[in-house]
């Protein structure tokens, strides 16, 4: 039977409210996944080029997941792709046929991060957030399922409040950009060429363009107008 679809969720949904430091929110998280009868929690936002958590999963394992850019080849994140509802999981090695995946799970298994359920909603511009509940159990038990309802409302309520509150998320997990390509695309974002931002800066041509490029790949836009845009929407420019 899952368990009591709203009593576990209205204490969080009541602490979240009055959270305005990052430890509060952290705190929360926390306490909610103790009383799902879980150890970890972890609030992911995935991009084209970057993702940005909160989470309290060994340091040792954040560190790592980023700096490989463990988003990419996440089970976990290629199941909420696909699915878009809640679902629960296990990092058992024999599920993964591929080398990556299979490193990608000894290594969870090894920092005790062994089944979970996640919930997926959707984070605006076609980008997706996950919420995150894990366990060092290898499989999830019965009484940890979670109703899809309640659930689906706290992972939204989490994104809302990591997206208007937390100022890591509105620079898109750590991607900066230099003054030269902050200059150049603001210049983009006011309508000059690359020519006219070339004389502007005095600087040549080749210069303005590569710096252009740099931006745009940062912020993982396929045009300069959707890289202004995005670079504007998180205060970069």
């Amino acid at each position: 039977m899952p368990i009591d679809p709203w009593n576990k969720f209205h204490r969080y949904i009541d602490a979240i409210r009055f959270a305005t430091r990052e430890r509060q929110f952290k705190r929360s998280l926390q306490n909610l996944a103790h009383n799902l009868g879980f150890e970890m929690y972890a609030y992911l936002d995935v991009r084209s080029k970057a993702a940005f958590a909160i989470s309290n999963y060994p340091r040792e394992w954040q560190v790592r997941y980023f700096k490989q850019s463990y988003q990419k080849v996440d089970p976990v994140v290629e199941v909420a792709k696909r699915k878009k509802a809640p679902f629960t999981w296990s990092m058992a090695e024999r599920e993964f046929k591929h080398e990556k995946k299979r490193e990608f799970s000894r290594e969870a298994n090894a920092l005790g991060i062994r089944s979970g359920v996640t919930i997926p909603v959707p984070a605006g511009f076609g980008h997706m957030s996950l919420l995150t509940f894990a366990s060092s159990h290898t499989v999830v038990t019965e009484n940890q399922t979670l109703d899809h309802g309640p659930s689906i409302a706290v992972a939204s309520l989490t994104h809302a409040y990591v997206s208007l509150r937390h100022p890591q998320y509105r620079a898109l997990g750590g991607i900066r950009l230099t003054t030269q390509e902050a200059t150049c695309l603001r210049w983009a974002a006011e309508g000059k060429s690359m020519d006219e931002t070339a004389r502007l800066l005095e600087i040549r041509y080749t210069t303005v363009r590569a710096y252009l490029d740099n931006a745009r790949e940062k912020l993982g836009a396929v045009t300069l107008i959707q890289a202004a845009a995005t670079a504007a929407r998180l205060n970069l420019i």
